[in-house]
Formats: structure tokens, C-alpha cells, sequence
């Protein structure tokens, strides 16, 4: 009886788990399609990378379906144009319960490349910035975090930016320059002093 029991279960969990992957690798094949769908070929290549790191990490996790759940939201959001959406799943990845010190890593490897995804897909084309927009998306990319916020300052000072891409900007500032708007406030607040600039 005991070896009937197992020999239903093991069926029960392999035929279960090819439906799982498959729908995993369809949304991934979709993200990666449209992103390579446009006329940005980098955004191709961050898509690539992005889904690699997603994997890695998922293929780390075991059975962890709520974080698990959060790769698919990535990819949902990035997919159906929630960007910010997508990175507020990608960086709660990282304060996600029990992670070993590798999946930190990977975790935070998933936040970094979609945030260059992010950054590439809404604002390469931003008039003025195109260099600090490259180097902002290239330090995320290679986890070289620190190198960041002076691009990221340069961007968020551009006068032609909308309101979409100064709303991303805010996340993306408050994850990897949260002093940068710290500072501005600060010197916001001394600008509105009497007598400032007399």
C-alpha cells in the first residue's frame, strides 16, 4: 500500500510540475519577446540578462511559492508597462523571509538588472542625458551601485522629463540614492529662508 502511495504521489507532483515551468517559461518567452520586439536592441539584452538572473534565483528557492510568486510579478508587471510596479516586486525580493546569503545576492542581482531594464526602456531616448542614462543603466547592470547617483542626479535635474519618468525616478532614487532626496528637501527648505540668495 505504502509503495502504491508513493508511486500516485510522485505521478501527482510530475505531472503537476511541467504545467508550472511551462507557464513560467511562456511568461518569460513573452517578456523577452517584447522586449526584443523593439527598435532598442539593449533592451533585448537586458531582458535576456534579467531573466537569467530570475531563473537563478527561482531555481534557488525550492519550494517557495510566495517568492516565487514575486519573479512572476516582475515579469507581469514589466510585461503589461507597470514598471514601477515592477520594481517594487523586484526590490522586495531581498527582504523576502529566510534567504541564504546567495539568494540575497541573486535577489538583489534581480533588483539591479530590472532596474536598468527600467531605466534603459524609460529614458534612453530622454533629450540631454543619454550618457548618464547609459552609465546609470551599465552600474546597475555590474551591481557597481555607488557609481550611480551622480548620473542619477544629472537625470532627475533634466527640465524635460514627464511626470511618469519622475515618478520612476523617485522609486529608483529612493532604493539607490535615498540621501539624494534627503539633500534636495534640505536645500529646498534653506532656498525658502528670508533673505536666501540676497
Amino acid at each position: 500500500m505504502k509503495k502504491l502511495l508513493f508511486a500516485l504521489t510522485t505521478i501527482i507532483v510530475c505531472s503537476c510540475a511541467p504545467a508550472a515551468l511551462a507557464q513560467d517559461e511562456s511568461l518569460i518567452t513573452k517578456f523577452v519577446k517584447s522586449a526584443t520586439g523593439s527598435s532598442d536592441s539593449q533592451l533585448g539584452s537586458l531582458a535576456t540578462t534579467l531573466t537569467d538572473k530570475l531563473k537563478a534565483f527561482g531555481g534557488s528557492l525550492g519550494d517557495n511559492p510566495s517568492v516565487k510568486g514575486k519573479l512572476d510579478d516582475i515579469l507581469k508587471s514589466l510585461t503589461g508597462g507597470k514598471d514601477s510596479a515592477a520594481l517594487g516586486h523586484a526590490f522586495s525580493l531581498a527582504s523576502s523571509a529566510k534567504l541564504t546569503s546567495s539568494q540575497m545576492d541573486l535577489a538583489k542581482q534581480v533588483g539591479n538588472v530590472a532596474s536598468a531594464f527600467v531605466v534603459q526602456k524609460n529614458f534612453s531616448k530622454l533629450e540631454g542625458s543619454q550618457t548618464d542614462v547609459a552609465s546609470i543603466v551599465n552600474s546597475l547592470r555590474d551591481g557597481k551601485l555607488t557609481s550611480i547617483i551622480s548620473p542619477l542626479k544629472n537625470v532627475a535635474s533634466n527640465a524635460h522629463l514627464t511626470d511618469p519618468q519622475k515618478n520612476l525616478l523617485s522609486v529608483l532614487t529612493d532604493k539607490y540614492a535615498p540621501g539624494l532626496k534627503k539633500a534636495a528637501g534640505a536645500l529646498d527648505g534653506i532656498k525658502k529662508l528670508p533673505g536666501f540668495g540676497k
